[in-house]
C-alpha cells in the first residue's frame, strides 16, 4: 500500500484497502508494462522518423517557429505551427483560430516534440497550433502546471497575432493529464467562486476547451490506477501533492462544490467557455466514465446548455494513445456542422478517422 493512504477520504480509503493488489501481482504488472512499452516504441519508429524529418529538415521555416519562451519558468517553451496557406507574413491577416495544446504523460512525462505531427496536422487544416512544454513532477506539481498554462494563455493572447492567429479565437486542448490540467484551470478560474471567494483577475477569453481522454476525478482515477496495479509508481499522487488534495484538484469535485445551480456568472471578468469532451470507448488508461461523469455534472451546473456550449462524444474502438494517432494519421476531410447532428455519411463520421474532422468542424462552426 502507498505510505500516505491514510490521507485518503474515509470512503476512498476503504475502497483502496479492498482494491489494492498484492506486491507479487504489481511486479507482474510492471514487467508487462515494460514489455508493452518496448513493443510500443517499435511500433512508433516510423512516426518518429516522420516527425524528425519534418521538424528538423522539411518544414517551411516561417511556418514553424520553435522554442519560443512563453513564461519565466523552466520548460516554459513552445512551438507554433502556422498554416502555410495563410501567407500571414505577407497579407498581415490575423483571423485564424488558435489551439494551445498541452500534452499528456501522467503529469510526470512528455515533451512537445512527441506532438510534432499533431501540430502539423492541425496547421494543415487552418489552425495556428501552439504546442507547449510545462513543468512536470518531481520538479513541479499541479500548482506549477496551472501557473504554466496561465502563462501560456496570456502569452498567446498577447502575441498570437504576430503568427496570423486571432486572439479572440483561442481554444485549449489537452490529452490525458494535459486535459485534466486545462479543465482544472478553467473550472477554478472561469466559473462562479466557492464560498464567495473573489475572482477579480481578468483571464484570457477562451472560445472552447477540449479535454481529450482526460482523468477529471482524481480520487476515482487513483482507484482505477490501483485496479491496474500502478498507483504506487504513478506520478499522479506526488503531482497532486498527496491524497489529501485529490478533491481540490478534481474538476468534477470542484464543480460539485459550487453551491449555485449555475456556474456561469455575468459578474465574472471573463465568461465561462464551451467544453467539448472527447474520449475513446476502449480506453484502458483513463476510463470513459471519467468524461461522462464530468459531462453530467456540467449539464447540471450550466444554465440551459446547448451542444454548442457543452458537447460529449465517445469513439468506438479507440484506446488511449490511439486518440492522438488517429488525429495525426487522418487524411479524410468531412465538411459538416457537427452541432446539427449526423450528416449523410454516418459511417465515416462514426469511425476513428472522424476525430480530427470533429475537432476541425467544432472550431469552424
Amino acid at each position: 500500500m502507498i505510505d500516505d493512504f491514510n490521507e485518503l477520504t474515509p470512503i476512498y480509503r476503504e475502497k483502496y484497502r479492498l482494491t489494492v493488489l498484492p506486491k507479487w501481482r504489481k511486479k507482474l504488472v510492471i514487467l508487462k508494462m515494460i514489455l508493452l512499452e518496448i513493443i510500443f516504441l517499435i511500433q512508433v519508429i516510423f512516426r518518429t522518423i516522420k516527425s524528425i524529418l519534418f521538424y528538423f529538415f522539411t518544414h517551411k521555416k516561417e511556418y514553424l517557429i520553435k522554442d519560443i519562451k512563453y513564461g519565466p519558468n523552466d520548460r516554459n517553451h513552445c512551438d507554433i505551427y502556422i498554416p502555410s496557406s495563410s501567407n500571414y507574413h505577407l497579407n498581415n491577416k490575423k483571423d485564424l483560430p488558435v489551439v494551445i495544446f498541452m500534452h499528456g504523460g501522467s503529469w510526470g512525462f512528455g515533451h512537445k516534440l512527441q506532438y510534432i505531427l499533431l501540430g502539423k496536422k492541425l496547421s494543415e487544416r487552418g489552425i495556428v497550433t501552439m504546442v507547449i512544454n510545462y513543468r512536470l513532477t518531481p520538479k513541479g506539481n499541479i500548482d506549477d502546471m496551472l501557473e504554466d498554462i496561465d502563462n501560456a494563455t496570456s502569452f498567446c493572447y498577447e502575441n498570437i497575432e504576430n503568427y496570423g492567429g486571432d486572439k479572440n479565437k483561442i481554444y485549449l486542448m489537452g490529452h490525458s493529464a494535459g486535459g485534466h490540467i486545462i479543465s482544472q484551470y478553467v473550472i477554478t478560474n472561469y466559473s462562479k467562486p466557492i464560498d464567495n471567494e473573489q475572482k477579480i483577475k481578468k483571464r484570457v477569453p477562451l472560445s472552447g476547451i477540449f479535454p481529450l481522454s482526460a482523468p477529471l476525478h482524481i480520487n476515482d482515477h487513483f482507484l482505477f490506477e490501483t485496479k491496474r496495479g500502478v498507483e504506487h509508481i504513478s506520478p499522479m499522487r506526488p503531482a497532486m501533492k498527496g491524497p489529501k488534495y485529490f478533491d481540490q484538484y478534481s474538476p468534477s469535485v470542484v464543480l460539485e462544490k459550487i453551491k449555485d445551480k449555475s456556474i456561469r456568472d455575468d459578474k465574472l471578468p471573463t465568461p465561462f467557455p464551451s467544453f467539448y469532451i472527447l474520449h475513446g470507448e476502449d480506453d484502458a488508461t483513463v476510463p470513459l466514465s471519467s468524461s461522462t461523469k464530468f459531462f453530467s455534472i456540467l449539464m447540471r451546473k450550466l444554465a440551459n446548455p446547448t451542444a454548442r456550449t457543452l458537447f460529449l462524444k465517445a469513439y468506438p474502438k479507440i484506446k488511449h494513445i490511439d486518440f492522438i494517432f488517429n488525429v495525426t494519421d487522418d487524411n479524410l476531410i468531412i465538411e459538416r456542422n457537427i452541432f446539427n447532428g449526423t450528416d449523410e455519411d454516418d459511417d465515416n463520421n462514426n469511425n476513428a478517422q472522424s476525430i480530427l474532422n470533429d475537432i476541425i468542424n467544432i472550431i469552424k462552426y
